[in-house]
């Protein structure tokens, strides 16, 4: 599946056909573990905010393009008077779990004309799983420490589908119901409840339980999309 997709995807982006105009926008994802991700993490939840370039091929009912994603996957705050030894002073350290993406896109749109525009969609890329720590003596003064806890990558890709509908007061403007399903590489990634402190140990240390699994997903996205957003 993987080889069939690049594969398709460099066939497309070497036709030799022009662009008829371009198309861009952003959109709200959230996703739900399914298959080995949702035994690893059943409850987590996958939010993201992504944003969308695409051209529309001319005389034809193609569009590709490229859609970068970001999002926060799980967090946590402590307060501590532990992190260094020898210091009784309170310290905040927070760690954030970071999803980011980025994919080649293709559509397909079975009509050009109709107001209401479904489409069929296959996406390829990767993802990029990373938890930061920071720790600072209150939300309000500099960092004292950051750093990465875990980082992965693995190639992925999306299949799916949505529909558009016109969008009242912006010129071009379509609004974009989304459905698709994720799939790709094992990756080894933390969540919320991954990480301890162990103040009793050495000078103080992190102690990681990660998480191994594709990121598998079933994403929900809504979003809006601009037709010839650069004329």
């Amino acid at each position: 599946m993987r080889k069939s997709l690049i594969i398709l995807l460099l066939l497309i982006s070497t036709t030799s056909l022009h662009a008829q105009f371009f198309i861009a926008g952003g959109h709200l994802n959230g996703g739900l573990p399914v298959s080995k991700l949702k035994k690893e993490v059943d409850k987590t939840f996958f939010p993201t905010l992504s944003g969308i370039l695409l051209y529309e091929l001319y005389n034809q009912p193609i569009q590709l393009g490229l859609e970068v994603a970001y999002g926060i996957y799980g967090t946590k705050v402590e307060k501590r008077n532990d992190l260094y030894p020898g210091y009784t002073d309170e310290f905040r350290l927070r760690r954030n779990n970071n999803y980011t993406s980025g994919m080649a896109v293709f559509r397909y749109l079975p009509s050009l004309t109709s107001k209401v525009t479904p489409f069929i969609e296959i996406q390829a890329g990767a993802n990029y799983l990373y938890s930061r720590f920071k720790i600072r003596p209150s939300i309000f003064e500099e960092v004292v420490e950051a750093g990465k806890d875990m980082q992965d990558w693995a190639f992925a890709y999306k299949i799916g589908g949505g529909v558009q509908f016109p969008l009242l007061g912006i010129d071009g403007g379509k609004l974009e119901l989304r459905v698709n399903y994720q799939d790709g590489g094992t990756m080894r990634f933390l969540t919320r409840g991954d990480t301890n402190y162990l103040p009793n140990k050495g000078d103080g240390e992190f102690d990681y339980n990660p998480r191994q699994s594709p990121l598998q997903l079933i994403t929900a996205s809504l979003g809006i999309v601009v037709y010839d957003a650069f004329r």
